[in-house]
């Protein structure tokens, strides 16, 4: 007897240019591919390229985020789906998670919570347990040993599934490093201090001195961007350097830099690497936390330590002279995304872990509905 589809709920904060955000869009895309029944609900998702939101059953509803309004809000949507109630509630945020147990709780359904980050595992306090909270995921083994201690957590179902990313063809990616055009330097994210930027800057103006022309983009926006701007024209790096933000399409800008860099002071995994690595781009990144899972130092990539702006402007500076080098690198990237980090291994262990949690759950026989706030239609998933 072939098995029903499974209804999913995904809850997240605001999606915007990040690994995490492009992580839950991707999820949410490969669910309704796979036919299951999927809504996404969001506070805000302003600033990020449509196409990313292409074939997202996407439902923006402000005030999740914000405690006070959060039992409001998980009435609201109660109200709108308590007929056609979700199999899964599939929490992204941990943030959110106050929120996300009341709905759980009065749907009755299980709650599944996402850990993307060491920041994330490491605040997340359970000081007493969630009744509707069966499992978490966390995107690597390094975030997941920076979960809180105690019975509560251990009471609770824990598994490792590493993002996924689309890997295309390599035959149709263009060498990075070609000789026809100055090589582009980027790196990519929220700029936030965590985020490494300003190293990042210090290293190109250091590879600039050793008397290479080269261009830098840094794709993003954040709180930092400002101070950012300031340091590159302190380092005359101005006229070099373009910054983009969350609407530039992912590939598209991916695809058009020769060398990534990853330097961030922490880092859960590093998605965004990810998506560079299977694009084929060589990657030189911070060797900490997740990172460590991914890179193996000149086999699939380059490590070095955080906030050392000199050592990255000398690994900069050695896949510029050696390019055969860099692309043999991005080549093993590549390969090592492919094995590793398809989108379709994710998304299979997702569904598994749905299926599984969901077992003792009577499902329901109708179909998941999502009222849009501004709207008197229905939205049918």
């Amino acid at each position: 007897m072939a098995e029903q589809p499974l209804r999913v709920l995904l809850l997240d904060g605001e999606l915007t240019f990040r690994g995490s955000s492009l992580l839950t869009l991707r999820i949410a895309r490969g669910l309704e591919k796979r036919e299951l029944e999927t809504a996404l609900i969001c506070t805000s998702c302003s600033g990020l390229d449509p196409t990313l939101l292409q074939n997202v059953r996407l439902h923006e509803i402000p005030g999740l985020d914000i405690p006070v309004w959060g039992r409001l809000v998980a009435r609201t949507i109660y109200r709108d789906i308590k007929e056609q109630r979700p199999d899964v509630i599939h929490l992204l945020d941990s943030r959110l998670l106050p929120t996300a147990s009341r709905l759980a709780e009065k749907l009755k359904r299980p709650l599944i919570l996402s850990v993307g980050g060491h920041d994330e595992a490491e605040s997340l306090i359970l000081r007493r347990p969630v009744p509707q909270l069966k499992a978490v995921i966390s995107v690597s083994d390094s975030v997941q040993t920076r979960l809180p201690p105690g019975s509560i957590m251990d009471a609770l179902e824990k598994r490792v599934i590493l993002p996924g990313v689309a890997v295309p063809d390599s035959a149709h990616i263009d060498q990075p490093l070609d000789d026809d055009r100055p090589p582009v330097i980027g790196m990519a994210g929220p700029l936030e201090v965590v985020k490494g930027a300003s190293f990042f800057l210090r290293a190109c103006h250091r590879v600039v001195e050793a008397g290479h022309d080269i261009r830098i983009v840094i794709a993003g926006s954040g709180p930092e961007e400002h101070s950012l701007r300031q340091l590159a024209a302190s380092l005359d790096l101005s006229r070099r350097l373009t910054f983009v933000d969350g609407g530039v399409s992912m590939t598209g800008y991916l695809s058009a830099i020769d060398i990534f860099c990853l330097p961030s002071l922490q880092q859960g995994i590093g998605v965004l690497m990810l998506e560079a690595m299977a694009l084929g781009r060589p990657v030189i990144a911070s060797g900490v936390g997740g990172v460590l899972s991914v890179i193996q130092d000149r086999e699939n990539g380059l490590i070095v330590p955080p906030s050392d702006s000199r050592l990255l402007a000398d690994r900069i500076s050695e896949l510029l002279q050696n390019r055969e080098t860099a692309r043999r690198l991005a080549r093993a990237g590549q390969e090592l995304a492919y094995t590793r980090f398809r989108e379709e291994r994710m998304l299979e262990e997702h569904i598994s872990m749905y299926r599984e949690i969901q077992q003792a759950t009577p499902r329901p026989d109708e179909t998941l509905t999502v009222h849009s706030r501004s709207s008197s239609s229905r939205d049918r998933l």
